[in-house]
């Protein structure tokens, strides 16, 4: 994964070098070739220069797996060098501008406008680490007590033909499970302060914005790179039309919050994001920008290797997919799942066509319910 980073992150690179060289010709036309303008261009493509070499040597040293954030003179340069998008909007960058949680992060009082095109963002420090860490311990002996209870019934958690799937706790591939405990993860140690989360979830969402449940997704030591997945289906145009005034880009029928209960890492897998995967017209031009020569960096993930007590939240459509666990200790996640008010468990189900949720009947953790 590791590797995958670094290569994306040069063939990003790569890329906007080939948009210099291509577009040289054009800037200094408009320039009128004057002297302070070719100046700055040849200041310009020194400093990219310099930009290449830091993720190079960040890379060598191994010190962080994600690409640094591309900083704001790169930003603006690429709006100035790459043809003007069709719809005008400010707002549309290249994949590889939002690839790490620094390019991602906003706070509680943010309008809601990079939610809204990436798809996701990052909350630091939403909730307190204190309570995070009491959290943790609690949740890995529930997932403990979930392996020995399938077990008991003659499931395995590390293989995944044979997966489980009860009402209230499933298997999402090899040591990965999903419990859904209801009232045991809405008291302590649980009941974490979400006054940092609401704001995002009513801007994004509306005023009436309803939670609509918890739950906790847990990495054991030894699972595996989960395949690129949305944990919601996109709301047809008619279907939205009987709830919601239409809209040209339709806005988000539902968020998921993730709050890691660890610090997320290379070694236990933190999950990656495809920015702008949750809306069509994004991911038409990311495919466009795929298809363009030398574009291989176009949809490169956004590795979000948070800490605990740090709140990930993004449009249930965005594509995601939680990295391996090679470490000795699971990486639970907490996650909340808020919807407008009509976006039910019942409308959920119809659009995917029956699946999803709690695919049993018969409950591993009856107390509970």
């Amino acid at each position: 994964t590791h590797q995958r980073a670094v290569e994306s992150s040069g063939a990003a690179m790569l890329l906007l070098t080939r948009r210099i060289t291509h577009h040289k010709a054009v800037v200094l036309a408009n320039a009128a070739l004057t002297p302070r303008r070719t100046a700055a261009l040849k200041t310009i493509t020194t400093r990219v220069g310099r930009y290449k070499a830091r993720i190079t040597a960040q890379a060598a040293r191994k010190t962080s797996w994600a690409a640094p954030e591309a900083p704001s003179w790169l930003r603006r340069v690429e709006h100035w060098l790459r043809p003007p998008a069709p719809s005008g909007d400010p707002l549309q960058l290249l994949p590889w501008e939002l690839t790490s949680p620094a390019a991602l992060e906003v706070d509680s009082s943010h309008d809601g406008a990079l939610l809204s095109y990436a798809g996701v963002v990052v909350q630091r420090n939403a909730v307190c680490r204190d309570a995070v860490a009491v959290a943790r311990a609690r949740a890995e002996e529930l997932a403990a007590e979930a392996t020995r209870r399938a077990t008991a019934k003659g499931a395995d958690a590390g293989d995944a033909s044979a997966g489980f799937h009860f009402a209230d706790a499933s298997q999402r591939g090899p040591f990965r499970l999903d419990l859904r405990l209801g009232a045991a993860l809405e008291s302590p140690p649980f009941d974490l302060s979400l006054h940092a989360i609401w704001p995002h979830v009513r801007v994004a969402l509306g005023e009436d914005a309803v939670l609509r449940r918890r739950g906790l997704v847990v990495g054991l030591p030894g699972a595996s790179d989960q395949a690129y997945h949305a944990d919601a289906p996109r709301v047809p145009p008619e279907v939205w039309a009987e709830h919601e005034s239409t809209a040209e880009v339709q806005p988000a029928h539902s968020l998921v919050v993730f709050l890691p209960l660890c610090d997320l890492n290379e070694e236990n897998g933190p999950t990656a994001f495809l920015p702008g995967s949750h809306q069509r017209w994004t991911s038409d031009a990311l495919e466009a920008e795929a298809d363009a020569p030398g574009s291989s960096s176009a949809g490169a993930p956004a590795i979000l290797d948070v800490h605990a007590g740090d709140a990930i939240v993004f449009d249930s459509r965005t594509q995601h997919a939680s990295g391996a666990n090679r470490s000795q200790r699971a990486r639970p996640i907490l996650y909340l799942v808020f919807a407008r008010p009509w976006f039910d468990e019942k409308l959920h189900r119809r659009l995917v066509g029956g699946a999803g949720g709690g695919d049993g009947v018969q409950r591993l953790f009856p107390e509970f319910s």
